[in-house]
């Protein structure tokens, strides 16, 4: 018996190379977000590692870790690094994109009312439903704010899926739309100027700020880093929060999330739900967008 008990934990950790071996190859074979999935799989590697020692070693690491994605500290300067490095001048020249947007939240009422009926509670069940709007970093946000104790099994969910609905939704768009729709000619959208983009990134940052505050650590981050880029005086300064800042917190971010992921967890069947409740909501809300554009 108790060998049995002995060899019970290394099972459990070959089980985590495995995965880990298959986000590995996903990232590398196929470039599915890469910067995220290779230290995910280097997180659940050293987050279930069967020695004793080993474990009491990295535990004042992970602590480290774990605070900063409970925080919301690596979240919110991956955004102000993609606020630096995104040009919103083709939302600003056609604004009606923003409607889309708001169209999303349907599929993610749906799929939250599925994972309701299917046991989940209502944090947890948002949760996997926000993996429907694309944004993998906004769903682990918010699991570590309301459903915290699913935040390794939501996180690698929502990393694993958004990365496959680029292969997905091409093949989802043919289905659903003719050979003369996909053919129809976009006409050239209007240039827009410097000022134009700098009052929009001032504007969304401040209504940000006096409308949902709570979303200030995302979005106000994002629209602060555009600020940053449109000011033009901080060149330097918004391309290395672009590039090099994003990339380690996406390392840091990965890591931790791995790390989080315990194999039980995996094994369990609220994971299937998780992973069944997450692809139901990207297919819902590429399907909305796509119905309401015909």
């Amino acid at each position: 018996m108790s060998g049995e008990m002995s060899l019970l934990p290394l099972a459990l950790w070959v089980f985590m190379a495995l995965v880990a071996l298959g986000l590995g190859y996903l990232a590398v074979a196929y470039r599915l977000q890469p910067v995220f999935l290779l230290p995910l799989a280097a997180g659940l590697l050293l987050g279930n590692l069967p020695h004793l020692d080993f474990v009491e070693s990295l535990a004042p690491f992970f602590q480290i870790l774990q605070g900063g994605l409970d925080s919301g500290l690596y979240l919110a300067l991956i955004f102000l690094g993609w606020g630096a490095g995104a040009n919103l001048s083709n939302l600003i020249a056609h604004p009606r994109q923003l409607l889309l947007g708001l169209l999303t939240p349907l599929a993610f009422l749906t799929v939250m009312m599925m994972g309701w009926s299917l046991g989940l509670t209502p944090s947890q069940a948002g949760s996997v439903a926000l993996i429907g709007g694309g944004d993998s970093l906004s769903a682990t946000f918010l699991v570590t704010q309301i459903a915290p104790e699913l935040t390794g099994p939501v996180s690698l969910a929502a990393f694993t899926l958004v990365g496959l609905q680029f292969w997905l939704q091409p093949h989802l768009v043919r289905l659903l739309t003719t050979r003369q729709e996909r053919l129809l000619h976009m006409p050239p959208l209007r240039k827009v100027s410097r000022r134009e983009n700098l009052l929009f990134a001032a504007a969304g940052l401040i209504l940000t700020l006096i409308l949902i505050p709570r979303a200030a650590l995302l979005t106000g981050m994002f629209f602060l880093g555009n600020l940053l880029k449109e000011s033009g005086v901080v060149d330097r300064l918004a391309r290395t929060l672009a590039n090099r800042l994003a990339e380690i917190m996406a390392l840091l971010v990965g890591l931790t999330v791995g790390s989080r992921c315990q194999a039980w967890q995996l094994l369990s069947l609220t994971f299937v739900k998780i992973m069944v409740l997450g692809l139901a909501a990207l297919l819902l809300a590429t399907l909305v967008v796509i119905l309401a554009i015909k």
